[in-house]
């Protein structure tokens, strides 16, 4: 979210979050479709996937850019859709930003108040509101039929989530694999933490900014980072439980050594 606000602000630049615009955490016009519940049905049937984009980003074709030169779309959803979406759009570019596991799963859900931004399983016995519900009718689980589904309905929301880690990043490199590397950026969210102003700038770069950048840009990227966590309610991964850290091992481990984070 606060990337789309950032490069938002580049005046000849158009981004939404999730389809919506967005001024820090106010939400404003929904330009393009959600694809909330459409995630869950790519990921079970992939040979849907370009069925739905085209259903719900043809529209891209149609829309007025008050004279943008570039559109951008960031969403978590869009994991399951990066093969159909390149060959949709041949001249799209792709920006992942890739997460040590263990951080994913320690704000993939907030356990004890209302989650406005759910991304990961809540646990079961959470009272969740309307909005969390609606999210987790598309968020991913092993398909049906598959040998986890069976361990799914016993498993925690620690466990789900490091599986949910997994497995969106698992999609997200096999679909990489597929598309040539001059078209998609790969930017760690350490790196983007730890210095906004030289990764963004590696992003312009990529996208082949050619104007100056914006004192506006600046100031949006810059300012406190919206839709970040404000506390944790699982501990840091060193006072996890032996049998915790042995589940994301098992499960996350084989993707984290793709994505070259070390731990332990």
């Amino acid at each position: 979210m606060h990337l789309a606000n950032s490069l938002n602000a580049e005046h000849f630049c158009t981004c939404v979050h999730e389809g919506q615009f967005r001024h820090r955490e106010t939400s404003g016009e929904q330009l393009l479709p959600f694809l909330t519940l459409e995630n869950r049905i790519a990921y079970e049937s992939p040979e849907k996937a370009q069925e739905i984009v085209e259903k719900k980003r043809a529209i891209l074709d149609e829309l007025e850019m008050s004279g943008a030169s570039h559109f951008g779309d960031i969403a978590y959803n869009n994991s399951p859709f990066l093969v159909p979406l390149s060959l949709r759009f041949p001249q799209a570019k792709f920006i992942v930003i890739i997460r040590d596991g263990r951080s994913f799963v320690r704000s993939a859900t907030v356990l004890h108040s209302e989650d406005e931004t759910p991304v990961g399983w809540p646990p079961r016995e959470k009272e969740t509101t309307r909005l969390e519900d609606y999210i987790s009718l598309g968020r991913l689980q092993p398909r049906k039929g598959s040998p986890l589904a069976h361990d799914w309905p016993n498993w925690d929301a620690f466990q789900q989530n490091v599986w949910l880690w997994a497995e969106t990043n698992q999609l997200i490199i096999d679909g990489l694999q597929q598309i040539p590397a001059e078209r998609w950026l790969c930017i760690r969210f350490e790196d983007l933490v730890a210095d906004q102003g030289h990764a963004y700038g590696k992003i312009r770069e990529f996208l082949e900014f050619d104007q100056p950048w914006s004192e506006e840009a600046k100031s949006v990227l810059m300012s406190p980072t919206v839709n970040a966590s404000r506390s944790y309610d699982i501990p840091d991964y060193r006072d996890w439980t032996d049998a915790q850290k042995a589940h994301f091992r098992d499960y996350a481990g084989p993707v984290m050594a793709q994505l070259e984070y070390s731990y332990d």
